[in-house]
This record gives C-alpha cells, structure tokens and sequence, in this order.
C-alpha cells in the first residue's frame, strides 16, 4: 500500500489583442468589425501529484509535488467563544529544466481553484507493479483557492486560501452621496447607510437631513416595533407608511415611514428634544426574512458579502435546526464591516465556529459537551494510536470556570439617567437602556469552592433577541467547561482521520491518565503535513 496525493490547479490563460474594426470597400460594408479572430480568455486544469498518478481516462498528473504543506483546521477553543476558523498552508512544485516557465510565465492562477485529494496505490505482486486507483475513490483534503505563483530557480511556489478568504472583504454598502433628500445632506456626505438585520434594539437612526428632520434605519426593508424620544414611547406617534417620504409632512408629533427595497426612512413632524431611537425588525434588500441568528448569517453571507452559494456547505441550509435562536445585529455604516466582523457579530457566544471544510465549503459547526449517547464516528485504542500527548487549553478555560454571563437583547444606544433622557421615561424602559446588555447567567458553587482562582469570563454580548435562548447558551457553556477538561493531541493514519470531522465525537481509551478506561471525546482540530502518513487530532474530553 502506498499513499499518494493529486492537486489540481485551474488556470487562465488571458485573452489577448483588443477589438477594432476593418473600413471596408467593396467587399464589406464601411466599420464593419474585423474578421480576424482574437483568442479569448479561457480556463484550463493543470494537475500534478507527489508519487506519479494516471487516472482511468489515462490523464496524468505529473509528478512535480515536492515540499510538505501543512494544514490545520479547528473550532474556537477561548472563553469569548467567538466564531472562526482558519486553514493555511502551500504547496511547492518541482520545475526541472525549466519545464513549468512557459506555463508561469503565461498562465494566471491568482484566486483561482486548488484541489488535492489523496489515494492509495495497490501492489500487483504478479506485474510486481503498483496500481493506480480510480479517481472516484480519491478523498478530498482541501479544496480552495491559490495565491500568484512564486517561482524561485527550480521550483514554484503555491500558498493555498481556504473557504474563509471570502470573510477577509468589506460588505459592500451604499454611501451618502450629499446632495439631498434621500442621497443624505452634507453632514453625512461619504458616510456608509445603516443597515439592519434581525430584530434589534434601541438602535439610534441616521439623521440624513437635519432640516426636514428625516433619518434613516436600514438600506432595506424594515419595520418600526417602537419609536422613542429619549426613552419615552408616548410623545411621537405613528402615522403610517407613504410611498414618498418628502412628498407631505407628517403631522406635529408623528412620524412617517418609507420602506422598500432600496431602504427605510423616517419623517418625524416636529424637532425632536432628545435623542431618537427605535427598536426595530429588518429584512434584506431582496425580501428575505430569516428569524434566527445562523439563518441571518447564512442570508448574509449570500446577499450583503456576495459570497457565491457553491461556497456553503450543503449541510448548512436556509432554516437550520442547529440554532432556533431569533436575533439580529444593527450596524450604523460608521466603520467598515467585513465578512470576518459580521460573523463575530453574529455567532459571538453561541459556540459556534464557521469552519472551512477539506471540500472547500463553509460549515457551521456547534461545540457541545461530549455527549455518552451520541454514536462515536470513530473508536480509538493503543493499538490505532501513533502518539498521543497533554496539549494546554486556553487559560480563560483552564481552571474551569465557575461562572458564564450571556447577553441578549443587545442595547445598541446606552442611555443613562440625565439630560438625554425623556422625565416621562418609564422606569422599566430606563433600566433596559441603561446598560449594553440584559444577561442569562449560569454558576456554579461547587467549581468556585474547590478552585483557588476558578475562570470568570466577562460578559459575552451576543446577537439573541430572547432571554430563554440565553439561558440555554449559558447551560451549554456550563455543561462544557464547568468541569476539568483535558485536551489530548492524538496521531493516527491518515485513512482513519477521513473519515472524521471536526465536531464528532470519538471514543478513545490509550495508556494516559483519565483514558485507562474508555471515554467519549470530541474533536476540535486536525493537522496534517502532507508527506506524513499520519494527522494529528486534537480530541477534548
């Protein structure tokens, strides 16, 4: 048996001349374009592999990779159990005699596809010759994208962007342009529009034109749960949606709203004395609605950062039951958002981490405690265990804690007794816009006695609209790292870690201390050089 690895690079080869036309006299009509034909742009695959791979449609893939790359994948293990994942590494290719310069010199391959897969030849002990396997039995590694080339005298280099490049872009946004009404005044000339998804609270809209006294809430369609003047909902009252915003003011003491695709805004009839917010529900320019937090990412992802939807997981669908949480997230078009702040924004202290797949898609995945119950994807013993070594948690992990405190119903405009707030200003609403977050707390006398400096993470604010949820996020967190934890590097063959993903669960029993006996463990990162026949996984237990 002999392990061997394919990669595959798709490359541009640019299109060349520029057009023009021909006068014709005679024998065409005068301006027609010319006839000569250029060579458009055009995409071809480039493969090669580390040990020599002919497939069963006896297409090569010459054997060029040399230099090991690494890879390394896994979930967000930190107290602040913001989301994210990352997976790096290059590839290096042999270029003997300067047989790749015509290709390096001629070919684009900058952010275009990479994949690699890996195989296994068999022995024909008859032939005395190895066997190449078919290509459909070939599993992916990594899928994703290449950097320029970086050639060098005899080999080219390749560094590989995962399914997470896509996060590193600012959202594109409208801006204000200055010159009037709807395009904002010259106060907001050059700013970002707001923008709002979910159900959020007490967001302060963007005063867009400060003599007709009109704001706005979001570049898409939204409506108004409520509107307050300095904490007090009573003064200023609805008085309805209009098609054209600056067609009639409203009434002294009302407002109007405009909503449609391109955004929403509000008229207010009077000069306000304090400070307007509003709590408020969001959609996307398109129409779509999602409720839940995950679901809003995934709508974001798709429509606000334009990620294409071959790059989302197929397990990762519009409605997803991995988190039935109603949420949502205001940003005011004060500084650039990129897909890397949206998802903190989002799945900040749910423990979920978006993590990029070997087939080059992203996933949400959900850290749990390892659950008995569950169905091991795989079962480990001393005999299967290359090596297995103690790798040191985080330390906002370690001690355990003894407490979690998860916010909901984040208060996007602080609001603190005094000259900024309405003297009718109920106190219930005065206490909830006081502070940036309400908060489900979990605890436990048992960790915080038996531990000298037991962890106590800071408050976590997240984008949940709803107390319970909160609640149930605490308990996981709870269950989870209120109690010793260890985390164990564990080195197996490469033909077993395949068949694993991250977030599994695996049973594991080795000569270590705390796995003399079986227990369940999950897996929360994998990596892997490429000329190892091993991945080392890490496994919390």
């Amino acid at each position: 048996m002999a392990v061997f690895r394919t990669v595959e690079l798709d490359i541009i080869q640019p299109a060349t001349g520029t057009l023009g036309y021909a006068r014709g006299h005679g024998t065409r009509a005068h301006g027609t374009l010319r006839r000569q034909a250029y060579r458009l742009e055009s995409t071809e695959t480039v493969r090669f592999s580390d040990a020599g791979y002919v497939d069963e449609n006896a297409v090569p893939f010459v054997p060029y990779v040399t230099s090991a790359f690494a890879m390394d994948r896994g979930l967000t293990l930190t107290a602040d159990a913001l989301g994210g994942s990352l997976s790096s590494g290059s590839i290096t290719l042999l270029n003997p005699s300067g047989k790749l310069d015509g290709l390096l010199t001629s070919r684009i391959n900058d952010h275009l596809p990479v994949r690699i897969h890996t195989g296994v030849k068999s022995w024909d002990a008859a032939r005395q010759i190895w066997l190449d396997p078919p290509s459909s039995t070939l599993l992916p590694v990594f899928a994703g994208l290449g950097k320029s080339w970086r050639p060098s005298r005899t080999t080219v280099d390749i560094d590989l962007l995962d399914a997470t490049y896509w996060l590193e872009g600012a959202m594109p946004v409208a801006v204000y342009g200055g010159t009037g009404k709807l395009d904002g005044d010259s106060n907001v000339a050059g700013k970002s529009m707001p923008r709002i998804r979910g159900s959020v609270c007490n967001v302060t809209p963007v005063l867009i034109d400060s003599v007709n006294y009109v704001y706005q809430l979001s570049d898409g369609p939204a409506s108004v749960t409520a509107l307050y003047e300095g904490g007090f909902a009573g003064g200023i009252t609805f008085a309805g949606v209009v098609p054209d915003i600056y067609a009639t003011s409203p009434a002294p003491g009302t407002y109007t709203l405009e909503t449609g695709a391109s955004g929403t805004w509000l008229r207010l009839g009077t000069k306000p004395v304090y400070g307007i917010t509003v709590d408020a529900v969001g959609q996307f320019r398109s129409g779509a609605a999602p409720v839940n937090v995950l679901d809003i990412l995934r709508q974001l992802l798709l429509e606000d950062l334009v990620v294409p939807a071959h790059y989302l997981d197929a397990g990762w669908p519009a409605t997803s039951p991995l988190a039935p949480w109603p949420g949502g997230w205001f940003w005011d078009g004060s500084e650039s958002v990129t897909g890397k702040s949206a998802v903190t924004s989002l799945l900040a202290g749910l423990g979920i981490t978006l993590v990029p797949t070997r087939t080059g898609t992203l996933l949400p995945i959900l850290l749990t405690a390892p659950d008995p119950t569950e169905t091991p994807a795989l079962e480990l013993n001393a005999d299967l265990i290359k090596e297995i070594s103690a790798t040191a948690l985080d330390g906002s992990l370690d001690p355990p804690t003894w407490r979690w405190r998860i916010g909901w119903q984040h208060n996007f405009t602080v609001q603190t007794t005094g000259a900024n707030l309405h003297p009718q200003a109920p106190a219930d609403r005065q206490a909830i816009i006081a502070v940036s977050d309400r908060t489900a707390v979990w605890w436990s006398a048992d960790i915080k006695s038996r531990w000298r400096v037991p962890n106590d993470p800071a408050l976590i604010t997240t984008a949940l609209a709803r107390q319970q949820d909160a609640t149930v996020i605490a308990n996981r967190h709870g269950a989870l790292w209120g109690t010793q934890r260890r985390l164990w590097a564990v080195e197996i063959p490469q033909q077993l870690a395949w068949g694993v993903e991250l977030g599994k669960t695996i049973g594991i029993s080795a000569p270590a201390p705390g796995l003399e006996n079986r227990v369940i463990g999950r897996v929360v990162s994998e990596h892997f050089q490429a000329t190892d026949q091993t991945v080392t996984l890490q496994i919390l237990v």
